[in-house]
């Protein structure tokens, strides 16, 4: 499953980290896996695991009041998960110098996500967008 949204106040590089904390301990629980990208106040997001986990982890997404202007952009199955050993991988667009662990600078990780199993060409796409501006909402 594939989703942006739109935060309704900015994140500092400390509350990205408790939510990329929060996550991959809902995610680990919840049997997801899956990359989060933000930038300016826009997410975005690929769940994957079983069809019924994620409906359930993306229903307690679209109620989080950190953000709202939830939108679909994908959902379908696959035969493998993409990012299988991550709970939660998290890309900082633009982040300063000094990142967190978990953290990775898109433009350096961008060849990883082109060797993506099943429609790869669909999730290029969809990162190539948000970092362009294409799918990106913001509240201002």
């Amino acid at each position: 499953m594939v989703y942006v949204s739109a935060a309704t106040k900015p994140f500092t590089q400390m509350g990205l980290r408790e939510l990329l904390l929060k996550a991959r301990t809902h995610n680990t629980s919840a049997g997801a896996t899956g990359l989060l990208l933000y930038h300016k106040l826009s997410f975005f997001q690929i769940l994957e695991g079983h069809a019924e986990d994620v409906t359930t982890l993306f229903s307690r997404i679209e109620r989080d009041p950190r953000h709202d202007r939830v939108m679909l952009l994908s959902r379908k199955d696959a035969a493998e998960r993409n990012f299988g050993a991550w709970s939660m991988g998290f890309v900082a667009v633009e982040q300063a110098a000094a990142n967190p662990p978990g953290f990775v600078r898109l433009l350096e990780a961008r060849s990883s996500f082109l060797d993506l199993q099943d429609d790869s060409e669909l999730v290029a796409k969809l990162i190539d967008g948000f970092q362009e501006g294409r799918w990106r909402q913001s509240i201002e």
